[in-house]
């Protein structure tokens, strides 16, 4: 078994790495969240005016025939090339998707002249974009704008892109539009915060270790004492948790629901699962209380109950002649109670007490009965006295 003090010592480490654990992760979401934007502003500028710039029919046209003869794309990519100039991308492109997979050809690229074989991809030429393709195909499905997070690749290092769908004169997405830009230079800034956080945890590690050291000194001549509270703590605790299970055990025990309801008249958790039996319902907790005798009491009825529950959770702003008046005045002292669940009829008894907790904290306490038998019983008992009754004698 650990001592205490190497408990303590392993507990103070833990608590180092997983703070400045977090520190670190935060400082890299911040700094990828801060990055996208700034693409975003930067990227969808260009994706959109190289929109407004396609034909999206003669797009269409051209990624059909992939034909480069074809005057529009000549025209289309030297207007894109000039956009890509002024702007800060490294990539401006468009492509067509092929069927309805992750292939993609390529129509017309602004990146470069075709003269740069190296970046520049010729008209037709095919790529999988299955590691980047959830934006580039939520853009052609919702026919919106659309920017990506920093991703990695072999060719490219570390980029982030926008892209945008161009559309037809039949408001069809027939391909989309393409821009990256570097990011690697956020990522060097990174690594430059993320290793300065980790001096700092460093520096602040060893000397808050060493204070640690010093204080645990003290604590070691108390760890005997220490031990005992904790077996007496545990010996309380248990001798607790026995008395609240005898107390659960005695609360299910008995044959009357009782249950706690809010200001809503919402049945709270812990009521007596006899409830349950009685109601013909199960799982009550959560459950509103008015919702349970819609079936067994008239509109009306129901609205002198809420008048009556309203007057039980007021009951600290009436005079105390009419707070004893409230028992004798409960609209459903007995119901028969229709279950909502299974239509059984039930002579029922119910009782309601305000409860008040603290701190705001108001509920009803109520209680129930099932008296049906009760009630069977007392009507054949009168049925038996009234046959069993002497007839008198007329007088001649």
């Amino acid at each position: 078994m650990l001592s205490l003090k190497l408990q303590f010592t392993l507990f103070f480490l833990f608590f180092v790495i997983v703070l400045y654990s977090f520190v670190i992760i935060t400082t890299l979401q911040q700094l990828r969240g801060i990055t996208e934007t700034i693409s975003a502003e930067l990227g969808l500028p260009v994706v959109k005016e190289t929109a407004a710039l396609i034909d999206g029919d003669a797009f269409e046209s051209l990624s059909k025939t992939l034909d480069p003869q074809d005057p529009y794309y000549e025209k289309a990519m030297l207007q894109m090339l000039d956009i890509k100039r002024a702007s800060s991308c490294i990539y401006l492109y468009t492509m067509a998707q092929v069927g309805d997979t992750t292939i993609f050809r390529y129509i017309i690229d602004g990146s470069t002249t075709p003269d740069d074989r190296e970046n520049f991809s010729p008209l037709g030429m095919e790529e999988d974009i299955r590691k980047y393709s959830k934006p580039v195909l939520q853009a052609l499905k919702t026919k919106t704008f659309q920017v990506s997070g920093i991703d990695y690749s072999d060719q490219w290092g570390w980029v982030i892109s926008a892209y945008g769908p161009i559309l037809n004169s039949g408001n069809e997405a027939v391909g989309i539009i393409g821009c990256d830009f570097k990011a690697e230079h956020v990522y060097e800034r990174l690594w430059v915060r993320i290793l300065r956080h980790l001096i700092l945890s460093v520096i602040f590690v060893v000397f808050g270790f060493v204070a640690y050291l010093y204080m645990v000194n003290g604590v070691n001549r108390q760890n005997q004492r220490l031990i005992e509270l904790k077996e007496a703590a545990e010996t309380v605790s248990r001798e607790l948790q026995d008395e609240r299970d005898t107390i659960v055990a005695m609360k299910d025990a008995i044959r009357v629901g009782l249950f706690l309801m809010d200001k809503n008249f919402i049945i709270q958790d812990h009521y007596s699962r006899y409830m349950e039996t009685i109601l013909d319902i199960k799982d009550l907790q959560g459950k509103k209380f008015t919702d349970l005798l819609a079936d067994s009491i008239p509109p009306e009825g129901m609205a002198r109950l809420i008048e009556y529950f309203v007057l039980l959770f007021n009951r600290s702003r009436i005079s105390d002649h009419a707070r004893r008046m409230l028992e004798n005045i409960n609209p459903i002292r007995e119901l028969v109670y229709q279950s909502p669940e299974t239509g059984k009829e039930k002579i029922l008894q119910w009782t309601f007490a305000p409860l008040d907790r603290g701190q705001g904290k108001l509920f009803i306490l109520g209680s129930i009965q099932d008296i049906t038998r009760e009630n069977e019983l007392a009507q054949q008992l009168a049925e038996e006295k009234r046959k069993n009754r002497p007839k008198r004698r007329k007088i001649p």
